[in-house]
This record gives structure tokens, C-alpha cells and sequence, in this order.
């Protein structure tokens, strides 16, 4: 983007939502989301400088941050524009930035070498050391750069309403090249991010936007017409529609969630898909049996580290990796006297750490017995979908998906 693109409304905008992200701890996307409409008569182009802007800090914020020896928000986006090319010395003088000759001289003199492999990478030091040990050295900085990097756009073929050829197709009509994600069997990929609601594809429910790696851990489920499951930590529902599909809208689709909020929300996503075999209950509701379900998910809250390409703001959380362990072995212990005997429970997570992995898993299966951890790998082959191993580990630099982990336990 040329420098003349660059205007004192993107300029304050852009400030404004980074100084609300750092100081405050509000989500990039819902920040600027809630900004932009505010800010109605910004064209689609100033959108996405502001966007640029933005993000492009937060994926390189603790090196931008060495360099401007600070955290305020208007050098660390001075920094940005000038370095990306956004603006120039006397563009950010013009918008009202009166450090910007200080930034530009930083930036020159500014030695890369001083910076550590977690400052380079952007991430928490020791999140990094904990990469090292477990990954090595050259695993856990081809991940760190692979998490820096912007995610492209996944979405899910909704198999009750179009086969993935026919959406491919509808895309293409649209001037989309989308590609088939090489694991889930109803991905595509998109390589530049657009409007999904400007889609007729996406208003007539063909697709919906979800990363592949979300869509393998929905496939861990197995589900099958007919059956009796629950989502139970839904969320924004997109596993949840995906298992609905899974089923051939056949059976009982029970999402839970502890914010009922975000349940109501997900109400106009199952009418687009077509699925009508979904209730919405709260977390813990009285009417749902214990021991009477075929299959449950538990996609448990996390350190979202696995998601740090879509929300490198989440770098900024401190983590209570302990506080974290005790709460999902908790949820999935709750969730487990759902299963009935013989049924199956996927516990899952979009975290690259053990203890929010492996470790709940075994702790979970040393204190309940009647619970047997099965092959995830064997899971998927059964579905055609080549990812050996007892649990499903994905990463970004090697498989091209957001980080998530997967196991399968079945009751005795």
C-alpha cells in the first residue's frame, strides 16, 4: 500500500485498537469489528489498511517493541507503517505523529542479532523454552514462524446441502480458486481472505468457515445417522454443524455451552445450514441423561496457542497452565457420565502444550478405569484420511493447519 492510502482516520483507528488490544486485552477482530461500524463510510480498501495495520503489530509485536523501546501504540504502528511501507517520515509527520524521525532512526540502527528466538518469533519465553524441550530446536522455530504467518481461509463443504465439487465450482463462479484441504475430505482452501456473507454459496449454506484442522477433531466423532451425541463445549458451533452433516441430520445433536449466548448465535447458522436435529442447552442441563449418548466432544477451553496465526493477540494472555489443566480435566470428567457403555469421548484442544494434552488425558484415564483410550489415527483411516498416531497431534508447519490435539476414549 502506498503511502497516500494511509489517512489520519485508518491512522487513529488503527492506534485506537491496538492501544484497546494491548491495554485491555479485547480481541483484535471483535475490536475492529465493533470499530468499523462505527465508522460506516470507511470503504472496504481503509478496512483493510486498518486491518493491516493492526495485525501486522500484533504478529511482530515483541521485535517492534525492542525496536521502539516501548509499548505505546502509535510508535509500535509508526514502526509498522514505515517498515511495511505503509508511510513514509513526513506521511506519519502529516498524520499527527511527531516521533516518526526518532521510529525511522531506531529502525535503521537497530541490530537484528540482539533479538532472542522468542523475540524474533513472537512468543512468550517460555512458551518457547517449553518448544525447544519438547520439539527441539528446529521444530520449535519452524513452528513459531509458522504461527507468525496469516492463516488462509479454510472452509467446510456442508454435505447436506452440496458435494465439494459443486461448491468448488460455485466459487470459481464467484473468481474464487479454492483448493481441496489435503486431509479433511470436505475442505477447501481459499489463499486470500474475502467476504464470506457475499458469497452465494455461503448464504445458501454450502459452506462454512472452518479451519481443516477443526474439521478432522469433528471427524474423530465418528458419527453416524441415527446416534445420540453431544457437542459439549459447542461454542460458536462450527463442530457442531459439522457433526450434524457427519449424521445426515439424523438422530439427537445435543450443543452445550456455559454461555448460552453464544448458543442463540449459533441459531441462524443451523437454518443457513439446513440441519434441524439440534437442541441448545446450557452446560449441565437438568434434562439431559447421564449414560445415554453414543458419542461426546469435548473441545476444551484453552491456551488457543495452536491459534495464534488467526489471534496473535493471544500471545498477550497470561497463562495458569496449572489453573487450565484443573478446569479441563474437570469439563471432560463432567462430560464423561454422558457416555453410555460402549459409547465414545473425544477429548480435544486447540493447544500445542502437554499439560493441556497429554497430560489431562492420562489423568483422566488413571482415575476412571472404565474409560479406554482407542487409536485416533485408526479413526480417520477408517474415514480415508492418512494421519497416523494414537492421538492426533496437528501442526502448523507440517500439516498447514492451526495446532489442535485429539484423543479417542470409548467406555468399557
Amino acid at each position: 500500500m502506498s503511502a497516500r492510502r494511509l489517512y489520519p482516520p485508518q491512522w487513529r483507528l488503527a492506534c485506537a485498537t491496538l492501544e484497546a488490544v494491548l491495554r485491555a486485552g479485547a480481541a483484535a477482530d471483535h475490536r475492529l469489528h465493533a470499530a468499523f461500524r462505527e465508522q460506516r463510510n470507511m470503504g472496504s480498501r481503509d478496512r483493510a489498511a486498518v486491518t493491516a495495520l493492526v495485525y501486522g503489530v500484533l504478529r511482530d509485536l515483541r521485535r517492534l517493541q525492542r525496536i521502539a523501546g516501548c509499548s505505546d501504540a502509535n510508535a509500535l504502528c509508526a514502526l509498522q507503517a514505515l517498515e511495511s511501507g505503509y508511510a513514509d517520515v513526513p506521511h506519519l509527520a502529516a498524520l499527527g505523529f511527531a516521533g516518526a524521525e526518532a521510529m525511522a532512526h531506531r529502525l535503521r540502527v537497530f541490530d537484528p542479532a540482539a533479538l532472542t528466538p522468542a523475540e524474533r518469533y513472537n512468543v512468550p519465553d517460555a512458551i518457547y523454552a517449553y518448544w525447544q524441550a519438547e520439539l527441539g530446536a528446529d521444530a520449535a522455530a519452524a513452528l513459531a514462524q509458522d504461527l507468525q504467518r496469516q492463516a488462509p481461509v479454510d472452509l467446510r463443504v456442508n454435505a447436506l446441502r452440496a458435494t465439494r465439487e459443486q461448491a468448488q465450482r460455485a466459487l470459481a463462479a464467484s473468481g474464487l480458486a479454492a483448493m481441496p484441504t489435503p486431509y479433511a475430505p470436505l475442505g477447501l482452501r481459499l489463499h486470500r481472505r474475502v467476504s464470506l456473507t457475499a458469497l452465494t454459496a455461503y448464504r445458501d449454506g454450502w459452506i462454512e468457515p472452518q479451519d481443516e484442522g477443526s474439521q478432522l477433531l469433528a471427524l474423530l466423532v465418528a458419527a453416524r445417522p441415527g446416534e445420540r451425541i453431544v457437542d459439549y463445549c459447542a461454542g460458536a458451533g462450527g463442530k457442531t454443524l459439522a457433526l450434524a452433516a457427519q449424521m445426515q441430520d439424523r438422530g439427537t445433536l445435543v450443543a452445550m455451552d456455559i454461555d448460552v449466548g453464544r448458543l442463540e448465535r449459533l441459531k441462524p447458522r443451523l437454518q443457513r445450514a439446513g440441519v434441524r436435529i439440534v437442541s441448545l442447552l446450557p452446560v449441565d442441563a437438568a434434562q439431559v441423561r447421564v449414560a445415554d449418548f453414543d458419542a461426546v466432544l469435548v473441545d476444551a477451553p484453552c491456551s488457543g496457542t495452536g491459534t495464534w496465526r488467526r489471534q496473535p493477540e493471544a500471545r498477550l494472555k497470561a497463562l495458569d497452565l496449572d489453573a487450565l489443566a484443573r478446569q479441563q480435566y474437570e469439563i471432560l470428567a463432567r462430560a464423561a457420565r454422558l457416555v453410555r457403555p460402549g459409547g465414545r469421548l473425544v477429548y480435544a484442544t486447540c493447544s500445542l502444550l502437554r499439560a493441556e494434552n497429554d497430560a489431562v488425558v492420562e489423568r483422566f484415564c488413571a482415575r476412571h478405569p472404565d474409560f479406554l483410550e482407542e487409536d485416533a489415527g485408526a479413526v480417520l483411516a477408517a474415514q480415508g484420511i492418512a494421519l497416523p498416531g494414537r492421538r492426533l497431534r496437528l501442526y502448523p508447519h507440517v500439516h498447514g493447519t492451526d495446532g489442535f490435539f485429539g484423543a479417542c476414549l470409548r467406555r468399557r
